[in-house]
């Protein structure tokens, strides 16, 4: 039975003291790793964007004239029921709450949104003021794929694209995206900033429908589009949706 073959390496040359002295080095190992850290770096999104929770049991709270917190008396502000949940700037962000925060607990009348950052998911919101959105009632057994998927075509700026134009001033965007629970349904709503901008306004919608999978399709009369302001709760400075 023959031997099997070595590896010779009498001829091979040593390294100099500069090459060990290179490859040894801490600051040529931290490159490594900075090298090795940006590639494994989840990729960002064009834009950054926040979720948000909206809890019906969250109460504020107000001041006494003695100094004292005590829960406030008067009627829940809208805007003092979200709680902030996380902000996202990349993929992995996205996913790591995305996946964390099951919508199917989620209580009657509660909301998570998916909003741009530096907007929040209230009517007098200065972004939202002069704006809507497209409301579809999702049965409750569909909501957490169709969520997922009007989710993911915010973050992938499919539905950006619906809404660009040409236009210098008071340029359409989509400001961002909810899902609210009802007794019978979940509502999944998508804001865009204009409302006067009925292209986009129809783009949206025609972008989710050529999106979605045909087993999510919403039934013709389960979706409508409304401007913020034909809502009755809508007054500048007081509660909204």
């Amino acid at each position: 039975m023959s031997s099997l073959p070595r590896l010779e390496v009498n001829e091979l040359p040593a390294a100099s003291k500069d090459e060990t002295s290179a490859t040894a080095s801490p600051a040529r190992g931290r490159e490594m790793k900075q090298n090795l850290l940006s590639k494994l770096r989840a990729p960002p999104l064009v834009h950054a964007w926040d979720f948000w929770h909206d809890r019906q049991d969250r109460k504020p709270t107000s001041t006494s004239t003695s100094g004292e917190t005590t829960d406030a008396t008067s009627e829940t502000k809208y805007e003092d029921r979200l709680l902030h949940l996380s902000a996202i700037a990349d993929v992995k962000a996205f996913w790591s709450t995305f996946n964390n925060f099951d919508i199917t607990a989620l209580p009657l009348r509660d909301s998570v949104h998916l909003f741009h950052r530096g907007v929040k998911p209230v009517w007098e919101d200065p972004r939202n003021t002069k704006g809507g959105s497209w409301t579809f009632r999702v049965p409750k057994d569909k909501a957490p794929e169709f969520w997922k998927e009007v989710c993911m075509m915010a973050i992938g700026e499919q539905l950006q694209a619906a809404v660009e134009s040409k236009r210098i001033t008071f340029r359409d965007d989509i400001c961002g995206v909810s899902l609210s629970v009802r007794f019978n349904s979940i509502l999944v709503q998508i804001w865009n900033r204009d409302a006067e901008h009925k292209e986009g306004v129809d783009k949206i919608l025609k972008t989710v429908l050529e999106g979605l999978p045909d087993e999510l399709k919403p039934r013709d009369g389960s979706y409508y589009y409304k401007k913020h302001a034909e809502h009755a709760g809508f007054t500048l400075g007081e509660r909204a949706m």
